[in-house]
């Protein structure tokens, strides 16, 4: 049988605290039989444990495949381990029992592995089954020993307060530490972040210088040929191509300047941003027609340093789009709304088939 939970898990680990649990108590049994008190009534005693243990086989077959179970099925199994418990303590002395305090441990369990209202339901479990052994069988057993009946009141109210005092202490520490796993987590997962975008800037900012050098010495060459042939066709038709690529260089380098913030948000214009998507756009798809339209007036907006690059994205797969429908018009329309800056990107292209 192949067993896919964890031995670390909250359900290995529970189910391990049981095994252990019913190994103690058939051992703890026996001990009290051969030498403390022979009087201790076998068959039930000896019945619930068996039950208990074909219970942990069952809880084990069905769960073997699962590596964390849910909260509600978790909280069972402790309520479980409290009915047993307590069947067992009725036939033992109840109350009386020295080891009745081990009530308390499904409440410090379930405070550790479940919600508070799961927590609060195998408190009360493990309170009414305290209740249940001092008032069903031990009150009657020592109703004419009024010193032992004060103690045995004394151990249910001391009961009482340990549920409370240890349940909320630990509820509210387990609290802690995952709202501080929490904070670490995302400050791990924004350094990471930071870190991606630093390299990114650096890998960009190394591109780009390498491509500033042949399109500086192209441009010279240029400014040589324009004065040995001003009225060659193909000096003329060489200038708009290096004008194209020296204003994509200033847009890398400007990019590049961004992501050398290390991800820090930047005020940017939307009137800023639109007229960025339309330039890069003219210099990409220059066929395509691109009509810019703000409803609203001009707002700041707080944008991640891919912002443009990210949209620009958009715009591109609008215009590839265009192109395989052999169109050349692509509309975007911002506006503002409620603090929020909203930019639709409409193409004419044949759109997403739907495959139902």
């Amino acid at each position: 049988m192949v067993i896919a939970f964890s031995p670390q898990s909250a359900l290995g680990q529970l189910l391990l605290l049981r095994s252990i649990a019913i190994v103690l108590q058939l051992v703890l049994v026996l001990v009290s039989i051969l030498l403390l008190d022979k009087n201790i009534p076998h068959k039930p005693v000896f019945t619930i444990i068996a039950l208990e243990s074909a219970f942990q086989l069952l809880s084990i077959f069905i769960y073997r495949r699962t590596r964390e179970i849910s909260e509600k099925a978790m909280t069972l199994q402790l309520v479980a381990d409290i009915l047993f418990l307590s069947v067992l303590l009725s036939f033992l002395g109840g109350a009386s029992n020295a080891f009745v305090s081990l009530l308390l441990l499904p409440c410090i369990i379930a405070a550790v592995t479940v919600s508070i209202g799961y927590v609060l339901f195998v408190s009360a479990s493990a309170l009414i089954a305290y209740g249940y052994l001092y008032i069903a069988v031990t009150m009657p057993m020592h109703h004419h020993g009024m010193h032992m009946g004060e103690h045995l009141l004394g151990m249910f109210v001391n009961f009482v307060f340990m549920v409370v005092v240890t349940v909320g202490v630990v509820a509210l520490l387990v609290k802690r530490i995952r709202e501080r796993e929490a904070l670490l987590a995302k400050t791990r997962e924004k350094q990471l972040q930071q870190e991606q975008l630093l390299a990114l800037g650096s890998a960009a900012a190394q591109v780009t210088h390498q491509l500033a050098t042949p399109i500086a010495h192209l441009n010279l060459l240029l400014e040589e040929l324009r004065e040995d042939f001003p009225d060659h066709p193909a000096v003329k038709e060489m200038s708009s191509p290096i004008s194209q690529c020296c204003t994509q260089l200033e847009g890398f380098r400007d990019q590049t300047e961004l992501l050398k913030l290390k991800g820090e948000a930047k005020a940017q214009s939307t009137a800023f941003v639109l007229e960025q998507l339309e330039e890069l756009m003219a210099l990409q798809y220059p066929k395509q027609a691109i009509d810019v339209v703000e409803k609203t007036s001009a707002v700041f907006i707080q944008g991640d340093p891919m912002l443009i690059p990210s949209l620009l994205n958009l715009v591109v797969n609008a215009a590839k789009a265009n192109e395989r429908a052999g169109k050349t018009h692509i509309s975007l329309n911002a506006y503002t709304k409620e603090g929020y800056w909203y930019l639709t990107i409409q193409d004419q292209g044949k759109g997403i088939r739907n495959k139902s």
